[in-house]
């Protein structure tokens, strides 16, 4: 996806005399480290970029025993601009190695910058790399292959694209068709991408098919998946994978508000087609975006995403007001990753297992009455838990109150800070809504939530549903807890709360 280097491409003087060099980069890099090592609200444990905007997670694969995550950054600014893809890998998905600057744009090629693509390990043992990019205004597909054991260095066999709309056969593609992806099922592979009939009232997600072993020929084969266009804009970053025995889609979509959301269902290797019987939403908050898949050699598949640091001033009257992340040194990171499976056609996230590697000092409460005396939302302010780099895992019986929950980040007199309040079949976080359809009056409500510095990630459910949240600054009142209710008695059943240690990115 990566809008931000296209909408963006058309860079100012200045920032056109930073050419994406390995060189510059470094120097850029080196200019804010001091400042950013100070930063008190910079995330401690989630994947940071080491200056710059970051942007899309792209190319994610699991080789050699390294889980590698690519990503646009525009080194050289806090905003949007010409990205390359930086590099980092991981054993665990959660200490993060960052390389040193190798994967820059093929300027041998007329490119200046990167969007989003894939990557995928070939029949014949070699890991190619995917991606859009432009070097005349429409969008083209480009390959390259990994040069070394690190995929850290690529090189352009091709110095022709392997797609674009002069395809045979396409139908009238929109200039600006991107997101290469790149799979295989049944010994054969294939390329869906982000495409838009702009005359049609569905949105369409074609298919292609390589025809020869160094995936550099491809025959389009039709349209995929098709969706009512007044439902979503598009399908941003799509992504099409096993998981059990189904088959999962995934893509974000940035109208009518941003949305990763995913179908369930069954892959027709004969007629290629995607039958979905099931759609969710992955998070329900605008701050979760572009999302991206990786499978390990153990049939597991694993989600990472994007918080984003910056809203589209470019929609009329969309979240413009305050920014996300107006930082000037680095913008943007990534959600901690999830791993996925289906149950009964719902999709189920739960956080890695080694983010409990980083948990200290553990406090617990129990059955912990939550009474309100008068007409206002009542306060508990919890006295022995406090941080900003926590994990909570609090069960709550709503019993006769007609709202409770807790906020976050508050003052010691509970005010201020981001709100969770839950009401039924309703949880409120921060003002996103998230249906919680299958409750029922005695049921209670399980939350397990991630603090860290602004950021908070709620897993409701045992990860039934997902909601993540950037607190504005001005919002931070205090590092307390204060357990909320209103209009009758509710009941905080368990609370379990960890600090959790900080990771050096």
């Amino acid at each position: 996806m990566l809008i931000g280097c296209f909408l963006f491409s058309g860079l100012s003087t200045r920032a056109q005399s930073h050419k994406l060099t390995s060189e510059n980069i470094n120097k850029a890099f080196d200019k804010v480290a001091e400042n950013i090592a100070s930063d008190t609200l910079r995330p401690a444990y989630h994947l940071t970029p080491p200056a710059g905007c970051m942007g899309d997670p792209n190319g994610g694969i699991y080789y050699d025993g390294w889980y590698h995550i690519f990503y646009g950054l525009h080194p050289f600014a806090g905003h949007p601009g010409g990205w390359y893809w930086a590099h980092a890998r991981s054993r665990d998905l959660l200490s993060w190695h960052h390389f040193e600057p190798g994967l820059t744009p093929a300027f041998e090629l007329g490119l200046n910058y990167i969007g989003s693509g894939s990557t995928i390990t070939g029949k014949n043992g070699v890991p190619y790399v995917f991606y859009s990019a432009s070097d005349d205004d429409q969008m083209k597909f480009w390959q390259a292959q990994f040069s070394n054991s690190d995929l850290n260095q690529w090189q352009h066999l091709l110095k022709t694209p392997v797609l674009t709309l002069d395809h045979p056969g396409l139908p009238d593609f929109d200039d600006f068709w991107r997101d290469p992806f790149v799979f295989e099922a049944d010994g054969r592979t294939f390329l869906i991408a982000c495409a838009d009939l702009l005359d049609e009232d569905y949105v369409p997600v074609p298919i292609f098919e390589a025809v020869n072993e160094e995936l550099s020929s491809w025959q389009y084969r039709g349209i995929l998946f098709e969706y009512p266009k007044y439902k979503y804009r598009n399908f941003e970053v799509p992504e099409l994978r096993p998981l059990g025995d189904k088959w999962i889609f995934i893509a974000s979509t940035d109208a009518p508000v941003d949305r990763c959301i995913y179908f369930t269902g069954d892959f027709d290797l004969q007629s290629l087609k995607f039958l979905p019987d099931n759609e969710g939403v992955i998070d329900h908050s605008g701050h979760y975006y572009a999302q991206e898949t990786i499978p390990d050699d153990q049939g597991n598949l694993y989600l990472m995403a994007w918080i984003p640091g910056w809203d589209r001033d470019w929609l009329p009257t969309y979240m413009n007001e305050p920014l996300k992340n107006d930082g000037k040194l680095w913008n943007g990171c990534f959600a901690i990753p999830r791993q996925l499976t289906i149950n009964q056609g719902m999709l189920i996230q739960q956080p890695v297992n080694s983010v409990a590697q980083l948990r200290g000092n553990l406090q617990e409460l129990f059955n912990r009455s939550l009474p309100v005396a008068g007409p206002t939302t009542a306060h508990q302010v919890l006295p022995k838990i406090r941080g900003n780099q926590l994990e909570i895992q609090a069960e709550f019986d709503l019993g006769t109150a007609s709202l409770c929950g807790m906020n976050l980040l508050t003052d010691y007199l509970g005010n201020g800070g981001m709100f969770i309040t839950w009401s039924g079949d309703v949880l409120n976080v921060d003002g996103v809504k998230v249906p919680i359809s299958d409750w029922k009056p005695g049921h209670t409500l399980k939350l397990q939530i991630f603090l860290d510095k602004q950021l908070a990630e709620i897993f409701i459910n045992n990860g039934r549903e997902c909601v993540s949240r950037k607190v504005p600054a001005v919002n931070i009142t205090g590092d307390r807890i204060s357990l909320t209710s209103l209009g009758g008695t509710a009941t905080l059943t368990s609370l379990k709360a960890w600090e959790l240690k900080s990771i050096n990115h």
